[in-house]
C-alpha cells in the first residue's frame, strides 16, 4: 500500500511486454539459421529498495510467502536500514496472515533488535493490537501508549478509543469512560457522538448512572438528528431505571414512541414498556413491531387495534407484517379489504400493487397478479403506477410462458402511455416476444414502434439493435446493418451501441482483438490531460498537479488515513480518504490532486472515482467521457492487479481484458469489498464457493473465509469458478457470467428460454440485476479493447 503508483508503474512497464507473455494462438516454429551466439547479458544485482519494493507488492496482493521471501532477501543484503525495514515487513505479512503468536514473536524480536529505531513506533501499536486480541490488556495498552508517546498526532483518536475498549473489557469501565471522552474530544472522521455514548454506557457500567444520565442530556440537547436523539432517550431511560425512576426512564421510552418509531432503539424501549405493562398505543406498537422485524407482535396489535378501531392504514400494516410473517394468504386478505373496501384510502394504490406482487412470488400465481394488475389500472388508469402495472403485468405473463398475452400486455402499455418512460421500453418487450415466436416482420414493426417512443439514447440502441436482428432474420442484410449502424450511434459506450458495432464488424460477443498492449509510460498523456485541465478549470495551486500541495497533505484526513494504511487498518484508511474524496468533488484540481494520491497508496477505486468524478464537472456524460483525454479514461479503466491477473487469464483461456471488465464490476479492484450478500475480495466469492473451490486446487494451506480478501486468492477464485461456467455452457460467456452473478441453474433456463440465441440471451435473463451485469460487463470490455487491444 506504501508504493501504489510506484507498483503501478512497474507494472504497466511489465505488461507492455505482454504480447510476449499472453499468446492467443501458437506462433509457429521458424527454421533457425546459424547465427553468432551474443556473449551473455549481465543481470543486474537487486538492490535492497528492489527487495522490499517487491515485498511490498507482494503484500499488497496477499501473496505471504512471496512477501516474506523478499523481505528475507532485503535482509541478507548486509543494508542495515533494508534490514530494520525488512524485519517490520515480515511481521506486517504475519499479521496480515492472522498468524499471531509468530507475529508478536517477530516484532517482540524487532523492538528488541531496534528500540529506538523510525519505525518502532509502528511495532507498538501492531503488538499492541495483537495483544488486545489475545486479551493482555495491561500490555496491550502499554504498547498503544508507546506508541502515542512516538507519533503523536496522527491516529490519536483511534488509539485513544481502542484504550478505552480494553479497558473497558478488563473490568475498568470508569478508566473507559475518560478515554472515550478524551476520544471524542481528538480529531476524528465523526463528531464524536459514538465516543460520548460509550463513555456514558461505561459510567452505568462504573454505577455512576446519574453522570451518564448527564452525558445522554448533552447529545440530545446538541442534535436534531432523530436517530441520535432516539438513541439518547433509550439510554437516560436505562440510566434513570439504574438510578430506581422508572416512571421517569419510561416518559423517555414513550416519547421515543412516539417521535422516532423507525429508530431500532425505540423497538428496545417498546419491548420495556410491554414487559412494564405501561399502554402503549396499539397502532404506534403493531408499527415499531414491523419496523423492527417482529412480524408476530405486529400482527397481534394491529389486530387488537381492528377490533375496535378498523381503518385502512390498520389493513395495510397489518398485510405487510402478515406477509413477512409467512402468511401470504391473510395479508391477501387484507389488502383486497383496502383496496376494495376503502376508495379514497392513501393506502389503496401500495396496496393493490402489493396484492399482485404477493399473487405473484408468494403464490406462485402470475395469472391471479396478472388479473390484480389489470384490475389496478382500470379502476385507476391515471395514476402514475399505471404504466409500470401493466409493464409487470408484461412480465408475469413472458416469464410464465404466455408471449402472446405478454405481447398484447405490452403493446396496451405502448398504446395507452406513449408518454411514459416505460413505453419504449414496452414496445421492445412486445417486440421481443414476436421475434421469440418466429414473427421477425411483426418484431421489426415493434421494435421501430419502441424507437418512435423512446426518450433516450439508450432506448433508441436497443430499438436499432433489434430491428436489426429482426431484418437480417428476413434475410435483409443491408437493412440490417443500416439499422445496426443507427444502435452504434445512438448510445456510444452502451451495450446495444457496442454490440451492434461489434455485429457490423462480424464480431462475436467478447471477441478478442489481440494481444493487449499497456503503456509503460503514462506521461505523454498525462501532459495532455494536464494542459486540458488548466484550459477547462482555474488552477490555482502549485507545481506539479500530482503532490497533493500543502492544503490536502496537511488535511488530518490524509494524515490519519496514510497512518491507518501503513498500518494495514484498510477499511479505517478508505472511509478517510473517501469522505475527502466526496469533500473536494467539487474541486477539479483537488480531485486531480487526489487521484494521484490514491493511485500511489493503492486506493484504486477511489482513484477511478476521482478521474470520473472530474469528468462530470466538465460536463461530460457517458458517452463524452471516451472523447476526453485519454489519461483519465486509462486511469478509469486501468490495468490494475495485472501481475495477477494476466497469468490467471492465461492459465485458464480467457481474454486478459475480459477478465480485468469483470474484476472492474464485480469490486471495481477494491480488495477490501464485501457486499450484503458477503461476498468479499476482488472478485466478489462467497464463502460458500470459496470453500469448495479451496477444496478443489487444495489451496490456501489453512484456508479460512478471511483468504478472499487476499487479491491472488481473489482473482484465482474467481477465475477458477468463472472457468467452470464457461466449459459448463459450452464456451458461452454470457452465459459464463450469467451464471457467476445469478447462479448456474438459473443461466441453464435462460439458456433453454432464449433458444440457443445469443443475442436473446440478454433480454431473457430473468434477473434485472443480472441482466444489468451482463451489460456493464460488455460496456467495461468495450472500452478496454479500445484502451489497449492492439487489434482496434
Amino acid at each position: 500500500m506504501r508504493c501504489g503508483l510506484a507498483l503501478l508503474a512497474l507494472m504497466l512497464g511489465l505488461l507492455s511486454c505482454t504480447g510476449s507473455a499472453e499468446p492467443l494462438v501458437a506462433t509457429p516454429s521458424l527454421v533457425p539459421t546459424a547465427t553468432a551466439t551474443p556473449p551473455p547479458t549481465p543481470t543486474p544485482t537487486p538492490s535492497p529498495a528492489d527487495h522490499l519494493a517487491r515485498g511490498e507488492a507482494a503484500l499488497f496482493n496477499g501473496d505471504w510467502d512471496a512477501a516474506l521471501a523478499a523481505f528475507e532477501q532485503a535482509a541478507a543484503t548486509g543494508d542495515a536500514a533494508a534490514a530494520e525495514a525488512a524485519a517490520l515487513g515480515r511481521a506486517r505479512v504475519l499479521v496480515e496472515a492472522g498468524r499471531a503468536d509468530e507475529a508478536r514473536s517477530a516484532l517482540d524480536f524487532f523492538l528488541i533488535t531496534y528500540p529506538n529505531g523510525d519505525l518502532a513506533a509502528e511495532a507498538y501499536l501492531l503488538r499492541g493490537l495483537l495483544n488486545r486480541e489475545a486479551g493482555a490488556a495491561g500490555e496491550a495498552v502499554a504498547d498503544l501508549e508507546a506508541y502515542l508517546a512516538r507519533r503523536p498526532g496522527r491516529i490519536d483518536g483511534y488509539v485513544q478509543e481502542w484504550i478505552a475498549g480494553i479497558l473497558w473489557n478488563a473490568g475498568q469501565p470508569r478508566a473507559a469512560s475518560e478515554r472515550y471522552l478524551l476520544a471524542a474530544g481528538l480529531a476524528r472522521l465523526d463528531d464524536g457522538t459514538g465516543m460520548r455514548f460509550n463513555a456514558a454506557r461505561a459510567l452505568v457500567d462504573a454505577d455512576d448512572p446519574a453522570a451518564a444520565l448527564a452525558i445522554y442530556d448533552q447529545i440530545d440537547q446538541g442534535t436534531i438528528d432523530p436517530a441520535i436523539r432516539a438513541a439518547a432517550n433509550w439510554y437516560a431511560g436505562q440510566a434513570l431505571e439504574a438510578m430506581g425512576d422508572p416512571g421517569a426512564a419510561y416518559a423517555r421510552y414513550l416519547e421515543n414512541v412516539a417521535n422516532y418509531p423507525e429508530a431500532p432503539e425505540t423497538y428496545l424501549a417498546l419491548v420495556e414498556l410491554v414487559n412494564a405493562d405501561v399502554p402503549v398505543d396499539e397502532f404506534a406498537r403493531g408499527r415499531i413491531d414491523l419496523i423492527a422485524g417482529a412480524y408476530e407482535p405486529a400482527v397481534a396489535a394491529f389486530t387488537r387495534l381492528l377490533a375496535t378501531r378498523p381503518s385502512s392504514t390498520a389493513y395495510y400494516y397489518r398485510a405487510l407484517a402478515r406477509r413477512s410473517a409467512g402468511d401470504p394468504v391473510g395479508a391477501l386478505d387484507d389488502l383486497i379489504q383496502v383496496y376494495a373496501g376503502y376508495a379514497e384510502a392513501p393506502e389503496r394504490e401500495p396496496a393493490w400493487l402489493e396484492a399482485a406482487e404477493i399473487a405473484w412470488f408468494d403464490l406462485g400465481d402470475p395469472r391471479q397478479a396478472i388479473q390484480t394488475y389489470l384490475q389496478f389500472v382500470e379502476a385507476i388508469p391515471q395514476s402514475p403506477s399505471a404504466p409500470q402495472a401493466l409493464l409487470s403485468a408484461g412480465r408475469a405473463a413472458e416469464i410464465s410462458g404466455d408471449l402472446p398475452g405478454a405481447i398484447d400486455l405490452y403493446q396496451r402499455l405502448a398504446d395507452s402511455y406513449p408518454g411514459s418512460d416505460l413505453a419504449s421500453r414496452a414496445a421492445l418487450r412486445a417486440g421481443l416476444g414476436h421475434y421469440r415466436l418466429g414473427d421477425p416482420l411483426a418484431a421489426a414493426g415493434a421494435f421501430q414502434r419502441a424507437g418512435d417512443l423512446a426518450r433516450t439514447g439508450e432506448d433508441r440502441a436497443a430499438a436499432a439493435f433489434w430491428a436489426g436482428n429482426a431484418l437480417a432474420r428476413q434475410g435483409l442484410t443491408s437493412e440490417a446493418k443500416q439499422a445496426w449502424s443507427s444502435a452504434a450511434a445512438s448510445d456510444p459506450s452502451g451495450y446495444y451501441s457496442e454490440r451492434a458495432q461489434d455485429l457490423l464488424l462480424g464480431r462475436e460477443p467478447f471477441h478478442s482483438s489481440g494481444l493487449p498492449i499497456f503503456p509503460a509510460d503514462l506521461g505523454p498523456d498525462r501532459v495532455e490531460a494536464e494542459a486540458w485541465l488548466r484550459a477547462t478549470f482555474p488552477i490555482a495551486g502549485p507545481e506539479p498537479l500530482t503532490d497533493l500541495g500543502p492544503t490536502l497533505s496537511s488535511d488530518p484526513r490524509v494524515i490519519r488515513g496514510t497512518e491507518l494504511l501503513a498500518l494495514g487498518l484498510y477499511d479505517e484508511a478508505r472511509l478517510e480518504f473517501d469522505d475527502l474524496r466526496v469533500d473536494y468533488a467539487g474541486d477539479a484540481e483537488a480531485t486531480y490532486r487526489l487521484m494521484h494520491a490514491f493511485l500511489d497508496l493503492g486506493l484504486y477505486d477511489l482513484a477511478i472515482r476521482a478521474s470520473r468524478q472530474i469528468l462530470d464537472l466538465a460536463g461530460f456524460d457517458d458517452a463524452g467521457t471516451l472523447a476526453a483525454p485519454r489519461y483519465f479514461n486509462l486511469i478509469r479503466f486501468g490495468p490494475y492487479f495485472g501481475d495477477l491477473i494476466l497469468p490467471e487469464a492465461m492459465a485458464a483461456g480467457f481474454d486478459s481484458l475480459f477478465l480485468f471488465a469483470v474484476v472492474r464490476q464485480e469490486s471495481l479492484f477494491q480488495g477490501s469489498a464485501t457486499s450484503s450478500a458477503s461476498a468479499r475480495g476482488l472478485m466478489q466469492v462467497i464463502p460458500t464457493t470459496g470453500a469448495a473451490i479451496a477444496t478443489e486446487l487444495g489451496w490456501p494451506p489453512g484456508y479460512s473465509e478471511a483468504d478472499l480478501h487476499r487479491p491472488i486468492v481473489s482473482i484465482r477464485f474467481g477465475t477458477h469458478y468463472l472457468r467452470q461456467q464457461r466449459d459448463r455452457f459450452g464456451g458461452d460467456l454470457m452465459a459464463a457470467l450469467a451464471a457467476y452473478n445469478g447462479g448456474p441453474g438459473n443461466a441453464a433456463i435462460w439458456l433453454e428460454r432464449a433458444g440457443g440465441d445469443g443475442e436473446l440471451f440478454v433480454e431473457v435473463v430473468g434477473f434485472e440485476e443480472t441482466r444489468t451485469y451482463l451489460r456493464t460487463i460488455y460496456e467495461v470490455y468495450s472500452i478496454y479493447r479500445k484502451l489497449y487491444a492492439s487489434g482496434e
